[in-house]
């Protein structure tokens, strides 16, 4: 990740591995015990983020939530925080072909006619390590997909490892390794819904490097052009309401949600490059209380138009890098 920090050690505590319950779930928590930051995680519902509470000069701000009814939540997560492979997004009809054999993928968002979202986003991930020091406390989950997966007979290895630092950073590294013997196509998306505790959507400004909305029809949400578009310099989100994927110019590597009104700045840096985060959807709840922001590293349908489509050799690792963080 870019610029380098000196590492604030937890005055000779070590940080911790926590677990408590979530209804019926488990739930990890990395916690640094000076500062307060903390981080919720739910391996047995796809790994994801229950709770991130971060902290700048001594104010506790919890960037990510979910429901106190945990019951309900996990019967309708909405994706909240949800790792999204082997493909991010939609497919239209569920079906695409690759190196000319053709596959139909379930409909899982009938109302689009689509595939959306991959498969381990709500897949019960095994925790196979963690670790604890005084400058970082750690967790890796694991999920096997054997291939039975209909429309996807492609068999892979996901992992996601966290590590909370004690420099108040949360990073977050997923990756995939195709245990298969046949090359297989993949993509993946991070779908964190963001808040500013104290504050609402219209009080916040949006920065991120972006070079083209791309614009999707009104039936299927799929692409249908695009126009250039900067949000480099800041794009405010007051009296707007957006549901939108951009296409990310060559430099760029952070998105930033800043509340000029709270004093606070979320920072969301991700890996760039060939096969990496090359796009990003933007997406303001209509409560105003949240927003969706969105790391991908391909195109709606990209198994279908091949816009940032990745083909992952046998025993190759496909790997992404997220970092979160206050200033």
């Amino acid at each position: 990740m870019a610029g380098e920090e000196p590492v604030y050690f937890c005055l000779n505590r070590v940080m911790n591995i926590l677990t408590s319950t979530y209804g019926s779930y488990q739930s990890y928590i990395l916690k640094n015990p000076i500062t307060g930051d903390e981080v919720h995680i739910l391996p047995e519902l796809g790994g994801i983020i229950r709770q991130l509470t971060l902290t700048k000069e001594g104010e506790s701000f919890t960037v990510i939530d979910t429901p106190a009814d945990a019951e309900a939540f996990g019967a309708n997560p909405k994706y909240a925080s949800a790792f999204l492979f082997p493909w991010p997004s939609r497919i239209k009809d569920g079906h695409y072909t690759y190196r000319g054999e053709s596959y139909q993928l379930p409909i899982n968002e009938p109302e689009k006619q689509a595939a959306i979202h991959g498969i381990v986003h709500h897949e019960n991930f095994e925790v196979v390590e963690e670790w604890t020091s005084v400058s970082a406390a750690g967790i890796r989950l694991r999920y096997e997909h054997d291939g039975s997966y209909e429309g996807y007979p492609f068999p892979f290895r996901f992992e996601i490892r966290y590590e909370l630092l004690s420099t108040g950073k949360l990073d977050i590294m997923p990756q995939a390794v195709n245990t298969g013997g046949e090359t297989m196509p993949v993509a993946l998306g991070w779908h964190p819904y963001f808040q500013l505790p104290g504050g609402t959507v219209d009080d916040w400004t949006i920065y991120f490097p972006a070079a083209r909305q791309i614009h999707l029809d009104d039936a299927f949400m799929m692409p249908a052009g695009s126009e250039p578009f900067d949000a480099t310099e800041g794009y405010k989100l007051k009296n707007r309401s957006l549901d939108a994927i951009y296409e990310l110019n060559e430099a760029g590597y952070l998105t930033q949600l800043v509340s000029a009104k709270q004093g606070v700045t979320l920072n969301l840096e991700y890996t760039r490059g060939e096969g990496k985060v090359n796009y990003q959807v933007v997406y303001t709840f209509p409560d105003r209380q949240r927003v969706a922001m969105e790391p991908l590293t391909a195109n709606v349908n990209a198994f279908n138009n091949g816009e940032g489509l990745y083909e992952l050799q046998p025993e190759e690792t496909y790997q992404m890098n997220y970092q979160v963080y206050l200033s």
